[in-house]
């Protein structure tokens, strides 16, 4: 992933605990001292980050559970600055997964709770709870059209392929199991996209309604699917099976403009950021945001103090004892160039990724939960 990012002219590089203690270290303080833009790493990176400035977190696959995916995402906006997380979500991630979670305790309950988070479309009551989360939903900000869909009869189609299987002593994948309805459930097979079975199956295994058994071989451990324990409640109509579809994207796109986020950065921001990083390098490669945080930097440029005083109440005395002067010195300067802002300000979109990319100065840490021996 580093090198296509590499290929694209994206300043990137990777993190992994097979690497040289010393190689790691490299890695992690051109990340701190923004000389690289992106770091592609596993979990092997740590949960010891201290960036503030971390724009993105992006999951190149799926955490093991809700908790860790917490603790991941976490490292976004520790500024308190807009930062976002982005999950590559997809059903055929699940049995991979689950047959390296499956031997921990509570190893599988943890990876289905965060698979049905991911599955969850219609489920927006953190926004009914917290207001300030509004926008911050991809189907929201989007203007996805989502709607439930009855498919009880493809899931009980399933469970009787399930149970022939098992009373032949065979075993079946995923994979294996959509084959087997499309062969011999053609016209109903067709009414769901391959991308909803796997969907379905998901969302049965989750509801264990089938459950996952796994078999060890000489080189990997396979995940089969099963009847689970609710299989008669389904299989006897006592319960229906409803699916969340996304049937494609509302006309009305007033929404997705609506909740568009973006960060100026105002051309007083840009020579602080300078600054900051020209003050890091002379003190000794401390980090830049040691110097100034990005919040300090937004709060320098809308205020423009002129005294060491009012420059102590937004940064302290240390800092203000420390690099004071030269603070002083280029608010002074650029107030002297211009009134206001430099009329070539910066706009950066979060929205879009590949503008946030451009920017030296905007990290993203690109998850993975691959297992980092």
């Amino acid at each position: 992933v580093a090198h296509e990012l590499r290929q694209r002219g994206i300043s990137a590089d990777y993190y992994h605990a097979d690497m040289d203690v010393n190689a790691r270290e490299k890695v992690h303080m051109r990340w701190s001292n923004n000389k690289l833009q992106v770091i592609v790493g596993t979990v092997a990176f740590g949960m010891g980050i201290n960036k503030p400035d971390v724009r993105f977190v992006i999951h190149h696959s799926l955490s093991k559970s809700m908790e860790t995916y917490y603790q991941e995402s976490g490292r976004a906006g520790r500024d308190g600055l807009p930062s976002e997380c982005l999950l590559y979500f997809r059903p055929g991630d699940v049995p991979r997964q689950s047959s390296m979670v499956f031997y921990e305790n509570s190893g599988l309950q943890n990876l289905y709770d965060i698979v049905r988070y991911c599955q969850r479309l219609f489920n927006h009551v953190k926004l009914k709870v917290f207001p300030s989360f509004s926008g911050m939903c991809d189907n929201c900000a989007y203007g996805r059209d989502l709607k439930e869909v009855d498919v009880t009869r493809h899931a009980k189609v399933m469970i009787s392929i399930l149970q022939e299987v098992r009373e032949s002593e065979q075993r079946a994948t995923m994979l294996q199991l959509m084959d087997k309805v499309k062969v011999k459930h053609k016209e109903l097979a067709s009414e769901l996209k391959r991308e909803e079975s796997e969907q379905l199956i998901i969302q049965l295994l989750v509801d264990r309604v089938l459950k996952e058994e796994f078999q060890h071989t000489a080189y990997t451990t396979n995940a089969y699917v099963t009847i689970g324990p609710l299989w008669k409640q389904v299989h006897t109509g006592r319960k229906t099976v409803k699916l969340e579809i996304c049937s494609g994207i509302k006309g009305n796109t007033g929404n997705k403009k609506g909740t568009k986020r973006t960060v100026s950065l105002s051309g007083l921001e840009v020579k602080l950021d300078e600054l900051r990083r020209e003050l890091s390098s002379v003190h000794g490669g401390i980090f830049p945001h040691s110097v100034l945080s990005t919040q300090q930097i937004s709060m320098l440029s809308s205020q423009k103090p002129t005294s060491n005083e009012q420059l102590e109440s937004i940064i302290g005395k240390l800092k203000t004892d420390k690099y004071g002067s030269r603070i002083l010195e280029q608010i002074q300067n650029y107030v002297g160039q211009s009134d206001g802002d430099l009329p070539n300000e910066v706009d950066q979109s979060e929205k879009r990724p590949s503008k946030i990319f451009k920017r030296q100065n905007a990290p993203v840490l690109i998850e993975s939960s691959e297992d980092e021996g």
